[in-house]
């Protein structure tokens, strides 16, 4: 999948782009280009570090074993149904 079709830069560019440190769309745009053209791409871009830094941040809080049932199953049964529908 093209993130920025102006450019053909793919989604996995673009993640690698963020994932190697780009956490603004113009650092992506200097990484891989993407965003560097008509502008449609940057809502995505956006999206797609704040999904990066949301992830990191997560990564690096621990969770207490107290609160290990705190969010009901269902939510995240539809966490992950938009997490998927978002990487279609």
């Amino acid at each position: 999948m093209f993130v920025c079709v102006c450019l053909a830069v793919s989604k996995s560019e673009v993640e690698g782009a963020i994932q190697n440190g780009a956490h603004s769309r113009e650092a992506v745009t200097r990484a891989c280009r993407a965003g560097g053209d008509c502008g449609a791409c940057h809502g995505m871009i956006a999206t797609m570090i704040e999904d990066h830094v949301e992830e990191m941040a997560c990564a690096m809080t621990p969770v207490p074993a107290s609160a290990e049932r705190l969010v009901a199953e269902t939510s995240l049964v539809r966490a992950r149904r938009v997490e998927n529908d978002r990487a279609a």
